[in-house]
C-alpha cells in the first residue's frame, strides 16, 4: 500500500530545528505529515543554545545568553510553548510555571570605555515601557521591513531622547556615568534639541529628500561640538560621540539614497558600518565609542576571526542598532531565571513530545546524497552512537534539579546499553566508535528534510551538494565562522561586596577577546550548592576565540590547543582586567581566587577548573558571522536548490541575517512555512531587511 502522507526528517535540534518542529506540528498536522522527526548527537538539545547542569546543580551554558526586547518571534513562540504546556494542570510541582516567571526585564546596561588612560564603566539604565514582547493579541501579524524612512526618524528622536536625559539627570530614561551618581552638565542642550528638531521637521517634510535636509543634521552636529565639553568631562565625550555616530548615520541614509533604494539597508551591506559612518562624517573617536564596540561584540564581528579587525555590514548593523534602541516592548534585554536549556529548550522538547513529535538522540549526522538525477536528497548518512538499553523505548533526556526539568551534563546512562567508555558524544572530535551506520532512504524513512544543522556542520554533511551546486559553493566559500569561549565563575560576596555597577547588569564593548559580561543573580535559587559555600554572585563572560579550524589538521592537538589557548586567556583577564567589571575581585596579587565558591582554597588554573570554561570550537558551535560583502552569498530556506529540501539556522538569508536566537527562530519558521506551502512570511512578526 503506498504512503499518501509524508515523513520530515528534521537534522539538528538547535533552536532552528526545534522552531520549524514547532509549526509543523501544529494542530492537524498528522493530516498533512505521518511523522515528524527530529535527529540530535549526544544527549541535548539546544545547539549553541543549549545548557546543562553539572556539580551542585550549577548551571553550565555554551555562553552568555540574554534575549533582546525586540525578539518578537522568539517570543511569541516561548510564550505559546509555556501556555500549551499548562505546569500548572500538568507539572505543578515545577517552580517555574509561566513565561514571565522563565524571563524578567533588565534594563541595566553598561558600555566600557577608555577615559585618560583607565578603562571605566558606563553604567546606561533604559527606561521600561508597558508593552511585552510576543504578545498573543498579535500572533499572526505579518513581518514588516523595516524602513529607511522609520530608521531615521527614530534615530533623530533617540538623539533628542539623549539631549533630554543629560538635560533632565535621567528623566528621559537613558543615562550613562561612571557613578551611580549622574554629573549636572555645566550647560543645558537646548541648542542640540532645536538643532535636532529642525532635522526631524526637515525630514517629515513630504518633499523629495535633498541636501538641505543633510545640511540641517550638519548644523546639529556642529551645535553638539560647541555645547558639550569633549576635552575635560567624560559624560559629554561619550554623548558627543553617541550623537556623532547618530548624525552621521542619518546624513549617510540621506547621502545614499537609502530611502528611496528598493534595497533599502541591505545596498549598504558590502561595507563595514564603521567606515560607512566615517565617511559620511562621523569624528574617528566613533570607532571607540562604547556603544559600537558592543555591537560589533555582540555579533563576534571580526574579519576571518582576526579580533584586531573589528568588522560587520553596515545594514546588518543598522539593523541591529534599530531594533534593539527602537523596538524593545518591555525591557531593553530580557534574562532568563535558569538555563536556556532549562527555560527554553526543556519546555519545547515536552510540548512537542505531547504533540507526538519524535526525538532520535544519539544520531549524528554525517552526509547528505543526492540522488541520480541530482533532484532531491535521496539518502543521509548517520552514525548512531549508542544502544539503547530497551531499543523499544524512547530515550528520556531530562531530569529534575530544584523540581525544575533539565538536561544533565552527561548522558542517563540507566536508559543506555553500555554505560562506559562513552567518550564525547556531543564533539565532532569525538570518539567515531559508533553503534552503527544507519542509513535514512527517501521515501522510506523520510520524505522532507530540513537541514538545521549550523553553518559549520553544513561544510562537513553537505559535500555532494556544494560540489554540485555553484551557490552552495560560494556560500560556504564566503560565509564564515568564528570560535567562541564562555565563562561562568561562582563568586559568595554579593553584588554590593565586589562593586557591581548594578545588580544584573549587561555590559559590552570591552578588550577583546573577553570583552561581554553579564551578572546572573537571578539563575542562584535554580543551583544546588552547599550551605557552607553559598554563591551571591555569578558572572558570565564571552567573546571570540581567535583560533583557525581546517578538516584536514589534527583534530585532537587542534582540541587540546584551543582549550589551552582559552584558559590562558581566561586566567590573564581574571588577573588582569576583570576589576573593571568586579573591582571588589581584585587583589594586588591578582584575581581574589578565595571569594570563589567551589574553589576550596585552590588559585589559578586548579582554581579556574572549579568553575566553567567553554571552549565552542566545534563546527556545530563556531558562530556565523556578517561581514560585508557576505549577504548576498545566503540562501534562504526556500533556496536549496532541491525538492525535497529545506535550509533553517542563522546563516541562511531570514531577513535578520545574525547570529542570534531571533534569526534562528525566523529561519526555523521560514522552513516550515516552505514545506507547508505557505508564503516565507506567513505568521511571522517584526521587521526585516527587504
Amino acid at each position: 500500500m503506498t504512503r499518501t502522507k509524508e515523513r520530515i526528517a528534521i537534522l539538528g535540534g538547535g533552536m532552528a530545528g526545534l522552531t520549524a518542529a514547532w509549526r509543523l506540528s501544529e494542530p492537524g498536522w498528522r493530516d498533512r505529515f505521518e511523522s515528524i522527526t527530529v535527529y540530535q548527537r549526544g544527549w541535548r538539545l539546544g545547539g549553541k543554545g543549549a545548557s546543562s547542569r553539572g556539580e551542585h546543580g550549577r548551571i553550565e551554558e555554551h555562553g552568555l545568553h540574554v534575549w533582546i526586547g525586540s525578539y518578537e518571534n522568539a517570543f511569541t513562540l516561548i510564550r505559546q510553548c509555556y501556555v500549551e504546556l499548562d505546569r500548572a494542570g500538568t507539572d505543578p510541582s515545577a517552580p517555574i510555571q509561566t513565561w514571565d516567571q522563565a524571563f524578567i526585564p533588565a534594563n541595566d546596561v553598561g558600555a566600557t570605555d577608555r577615559w585618560q588612560g583607565e578603562w571605566r564603566l558606563w553604567l546606561g539604565r533604559f527606561t521600561g515601557n508597558e508593552e511585552l514582547p510576543g504578545e498573543p493579541s498579535e500572533t499572526g501579524a505579518a513581518a514588516a521591513e523595516m524602513t529607511v524612512t522609520q530608521f531615521v526618524e527614530r534615530a533623530l528622536q533617540l538623539i533628542l531622547d539623549f539631549a533630554d536625559s543629560l538635560r533632565t539627570m535621567g528623566e528621559a530614561g537613558l543615562t550613562m556615568s561612571v557613578t551611580a551618581e549622574i554629573p549636572a552638565p555645566e550647560r543645558t542642550l537646548d541648542a542640540v534639541q532645536r538643532a535636532v528638531l529642525a532635522a526631524l521637521i526637515a525630514l517629515a517634510d513630504p518633499q523629495p529628500v535633498n541636501g538641505a535636509a543633510a545640511g540641517v543634521l550638519a548644523h546639529a552636529l556642529d551645535a553638539i561640538r560647541d555645547t558639550l565639553d569633549v576635552e575635560r568631562r567624560a559624560d559629554h565625550r561619550l554623548s558627543w560621540t553617541l550623537l556623532s555616530l547618530l548624525t552621521a548615520t542619518v546624513r549617510g541614509v540621506l547621502a545614499d539614497g537609502l530611502v528611496t533604494d528598493p534595497r533599502g539597508l541591505r545596498s549598504v551591506n558590502d561595507e563595514d558600518y564603521g567606515a560607512w559612518v566615517l565617511r559620511h562624517g562621523a569624528h574617528p573617536e566613533v570607532l571607540e565609542f562604547p556603544v559600537l564596540r558592543a555591537m560589533y561584540n555582540m555579533v563576534f564581528g571580526y574579519e576571518k576571526g582576526h579580533l584586531e579587525r573589528p568588522t560587520v555590514s553596515a545594514g546588518v548593523g543598522m539593523l541591529l542598532v534599530g531594533l534593539m534602541f527602537f523596538t524593545y516592548k518591555g525591557a531593553i534585554f530580557w534574562k532568563m531565571t535558569a538555563g536556556m536549556g532549562d527555560i527554553v529548550m526543556a519546555p519545547l522538547y515536552e510540548v512537542l513530545r505531547r504533540r507526538g513529535v519524535e526525538f532520535e538522540f544519539f544520531h549524528r549526522v554525517d552526509a547528505l546524497h543526492l540522488d541520480r538525477g541530482r533532484q532531491y536528497v535521496d539518502a543521509i548518512t548517520m552514525g548512531r552512537q549508542v544502544w539503547l538499553a530497551d531499543e523499544s523505548a524512547h530515550y528520556e533526556p531530562l531530569t529534575r534539579v530544584r523540581g525544575l526539568p533539565v538536561f544533565p551534563n552527561w548522558p542517563l546512562t540507566e536508559q543506555l546499553e553500555t554505560r562506559d567508555g562513552l567518550g564525547d558524544l556531543e564533539s565532532h572530535f569525538g570518539s567515531r566508535d559508533d553503534a552503527e551506520t544507519r542509513v535514512l532512504r527517501r521515501g522510506v524513512d523520510f520524505d522532507r528534510v530540513v537541514l538545521a544543522v549550523s553553518l559549520g556542520m553544513v561544510e562537513v554533511v553537505a559535500q555532494e551538494l556544494i560540489a554540485d551546486r555553484p551557490e552552495w559553493q560560494e556560500m560556504t566559500t564566503h560565509l564564515r565562522t568564528i570560535a567562541t569561549q564562555g565563562l561562568q565563575i561562582w563568586l559568595r560576596p554579593d553584588h554590593a561586596e565586589l562593586g557591581l555597577a548594578a545588580p544584573a547588569i549587561t555590559t559590552s564593548g570591552y578588550i577583546p577577546p573577553i570583552d561581554t559580561f553579564s551578572s546572573m543573580p537571578q539563575t542562584l535559587w535554580a543551583e544546588e550548592w552547599p550551605a557552607d559555600d553559598q554563591p551571591q554572585t555569578v558572572a558570565y563572560f564571552c567573546g571570540a576565540l581567535d583560533v583557525d579550524w581546517s578538516p584536514t589538521i589534527d583534530q585532537d592537538a587542534y582540541a587540546r590547543r584551543c582549550r589551552q589557548i582559552a584558559e590562558a586567556e581566561t586566567l590573564n583577564f581574571l588577573d588582569n582586567l576583570v576589576g573593571v567589571h568586579l573591582p571588589g575581585a581584585v587583589r594586588d596579587d591578582g584575581f581574589a581566587w578565595h571569594l570563589v565558591a567551589g574553589a576550596q582554597g585552590r588559585r589559578g588554573a586548579e582554581a579556574l577548573a572549579t568553575q566553567h570554561v567553554s571552549v565552542n570550537i566545534d563546527p556545530s558551535d563556531r558562530y556565523v558571522l556578517s561581514l560585508p560583502g557576505t549577504d548576498d552569498y545566503r540562501l534562504r530556506p526556500d533556496e536549496a536548490g532541491y525538492d525535497n529540501l529545506v535550509l533553517a539556522g542563522d546563516w541562511t538569508d531570514s531577513g535578520l541575517n545574525s547570529g542570534c536566537i531571533e534569526s534562528a527562530v525566523l529561519s526555523g519558521l521560514q522552513a516550515a512555512n516552505t514545506v507547508l506551502g505557505h508564503g516565507r512570511f506567513h505568521r511571522i512578526r517584526g521587521l526585516y531587511l527587504p
